[in-house]
């Protein structure tokens, strides 16, 4: 019965660790010179360690699944998977997905919070966010040299 309260305890305390979207554009509003964009992509993870050095769990990247959206509780408990070079593996798979491999505007950050839990737990955060764009035909010339 312990061992399940700490785990029910644990859950409840990681909450949503793993968060990826694609947004469709649908918007006639332009960028770069006139593309219209494909979609906008945004991930976040969580990582959680006990006084900054013991990791607790954290959330697992988006790598699979036809959906434009992941907000699951997907936590592999005892780990630090919440790191840039993850968040560009989820960025991978929503390329994937869209059909264009173009980005602009990438922008990643990332944050430590140990306030709200009065310094014991840090929680760690990896936000990943840009823009993607079609992929460019070929010129004109190219193709005829073909």
């Amino acid at each position: 019965m312990k061992k399940l309260m700490y785990v029910f305890a644990f859950l409840a305390f990681a909450g949503c660790s793993s968060y990826s979207e694609i947004a469709r554009w649908e918007s006639p509003m332009t960028i770069n010179d006139g593309e219209v964009p494909v979609a906008s992509f945004v991930t976040q993870n969580f990582s959680y360690q006990l006084l900054g050095l013991i990791p607790l769990g954290s959330g697992v990247p988006w790598t699979k699944g036809d959906a434009d959206i992941c907000d699951e509780f997907n936590v592999s408990p005892f780990s630090d998977k919440a790191t840039v070079d993850n968040n560009l593996v989820s960025l991978r798979h929503a390329l994937d997905r869209v059909g264009s491999h173009r980005v602009t505007q990438l922008r990643t950050t990332e944050k430590d919070d140990s306030d709200w839990s009065l310094f014991l737990v840090n929680r760690h955060e990896v936000r990943t966010a840009c823009i993607i764009l079609p992929e460019k035909s070929e010129a004109p010339a190219a193709r005829a040299s073909r």
